[in-house]
């Protein structure tokens, strides 16, 4: 696949994540649903305006603004000690955070197989910034869906994943 076509299909990924997240953020009646997914929706933003500019510049060397995997975790610590008690999570909801698992997973692989295909060292730096954001991403829906489950048994058995060293 040619880069510009690479990036539109990225672009496509990206606006798709937005509208998901955007979607079940307005709609669940679960407040740390909510920042989660409006969370994760500005996160896409973010990707959408850098891959434009990528294109429009037609050069890869561009300020990559996403989050990096701690900033990810720093929001999730952050958001889930605003909710100790355990909120019930709908059957939507859980779906939601399955269907943003599988866009993650496409995303990352589309990545993943345009990184390879690229002859460019600027533009495999490119996607590999982005298949670093949607495993980021990925990690993060994981362990809010765990937490929203489940909160004591998220504690239990996720701890570590706050005071990892970096």
């Amino acid at each position: 696949m040619e880069l510009k076509q690479a990036l539109k299909t990225a672009l496509d990924f990206e606006q798709k994540g937005k509208d998901i997240y955007n979607k079940t953020a307005e709609k669940t009646q679960n407040e740390l649903v909510r920042k989660t997914f409006g969370y994760l929706a500005e996160q896409e933003q973010n990707h959408i305006n850098e891959i434009k500019e990528f294109i429009k510049k037609e050069s890869p060397d561009i300020g990559l603004l996403g989050d990096k995997p701690e900033q990810v975790k720093k929001f999730f610590t952050m958001t889930i000690s605003e909710f100790k008690e355990k909120a019930e999570i709908s059957r939507s909801d859980e779906q939601a955070y399955k269907t943003a698992l599988e866009l993650e997973t496409s995303s990352y692989n589309f990545y993943n197989e345009q990184k390879n295909q690229s002859q460019d060292e600027q533009t495999k730096k490119f996607f590999q910034f982005l298949m670093d954001q949607e495993k980021a991403h990925y990690d993060f829906i994981e362990k809010s869906l765990a937490f929203v489950k489940d909160p004591g048994h998220f504690y239990q058995s996720e701890e570590s994943w706050f005071f990892e060293g970096g």
